[in-house]
């Protein structure tokens, strides 16, 4: 691992610091989204397809890099961990979008390439008109996640939940350090504070019992009382169990909403193997912390790609 930890620390040097983002973020329009992307040596248009695809790109190249610098058996198996779950928020971002009749182009939007599934590939992926397309497709290229969107049901959180579940699976039949254990621990967390927020703003219509995973440290007596509501109970509960963590502010200071727990998992789980990756320079959390930093780099470009185009159109 240590070559790997090596190489991941330094394309890590190429990511988007905390000032840049930030900058990002406080452009108003598109002339100061124009300036801070050059200054940043970003070299793209300011249209909201160009920043896509230099989203896409930059952490397309990353996973081309470590992949060839794998060695150890640890290091595939991290590797094709990280890849798999990359692949799940793909195919999630494209089951949403077929669910809510989202235009092709904005669902590949949200994806990024790797391995496994190209930028190309991600293209015909986010075309598919059904979910049976979409499954057809996958069983074609042979991906170990197609079985879980085998069938067509109507809720798109149920598809959602057998590809998290199949990326657990996967997850157990590799070897994993404790940078690894905790990335998929927190992994877990999130979802299920996910899925306990959803369950109780719907009211019913699913089974909470079956959405309930083992592996983070959210309890399934907890995960249940949440997921039963009233949504104002939801939030306390979770809020009460994640205390002094990301996920407690967001819960604290919003009303759940998907964007803001997700981006609350993203703050902990970088914190986390920031420090991991202090004890253990040559670990595996180097190459965790990687994909995470070019995650919060993607989601922040795209956010203010697609907050300025709605700002034009409004």
């Amino acid at each position: 691992m240590t070559r790997l930890a090596s190489r991941a620390r330094g394309l890590e040097t190429h990511v988007l610091d905390a000032g840049a983002l930030a900058e990002l973020e406080r452009a108003p329009d598109r002339a100061a989204l124009a300036a801070v992307m050059t200054r940043t040596g970003l070299a793209c248009d300011v249209s909201t397809a160009a920043i896509d695809r230099a989203a896409r790109d930059r952490a397309a190249a990353d996973f081309r890099q470590l992949e060839r610098w794998l060695a150890s058996r640890r290091d595939h198996a991290t590797f094709e961990l990280l890849v798999l779950d990359e692949d799940r928020r793909s195919l999630r971002a494209i089951v949403r979008g077929i669910a809510g009749a989202i235009e092709p182009e904005r669902r590949r939007a949200a994806c990024v390439p790797t391995p496994w599934l190209r930028d190309r590939v991600l293209g015909e992926l986010a075309a598919a008109a059904t979910l049976g397309e979409l499954h057809a497709a996958l069983v074609e290229l042979g991906h170990p996640l197609a079985p879980a969107l085998a069938g067509d049901h109507p809720d798109p959180l149920v598809h959602e939940q057998a590809l998290f579940a199949a990326v657990l699976d996967r997850a157990k039949a590799g070897p994993a350090d404790r940078a690894l254990a905790r990335y998929l621990s927190q992994l877990v967390d999130g979802e299920l504070v996910a899925a306990a927020l959803l369950l109780a703003s719907r009211g019913g219509g699913l089974d909470p019992a079956a959405s309930f995973v083992a592996g983070g440290t959210l309890d399934r007596a907890r995960f249940l009382a949440a997921a039963a509501g009233p949504i104002q109970r939801a939030r306390e509960l979770l809020a009460a169990h994640f205390a002094r963590t990301p996920l407690a502010a967001a819960l604290e200071a919003s009303t759940g909403a998907p964007a803001a727990i997700e981006q609350a998992l993203l703050d902990w789980q970088l914190a986390t193997q920031a420090r991991l990756r202090r004890d253990d320079p040559h670990g595996t959390a180097a190459v965790i912390h990687l994909v995470l930093e070019r995650r919060v780099e993607s989601r922040t470009l795209r956010r203010a790609a697609w907050r300025i185009a709605f700002g034009d159109r409004a």
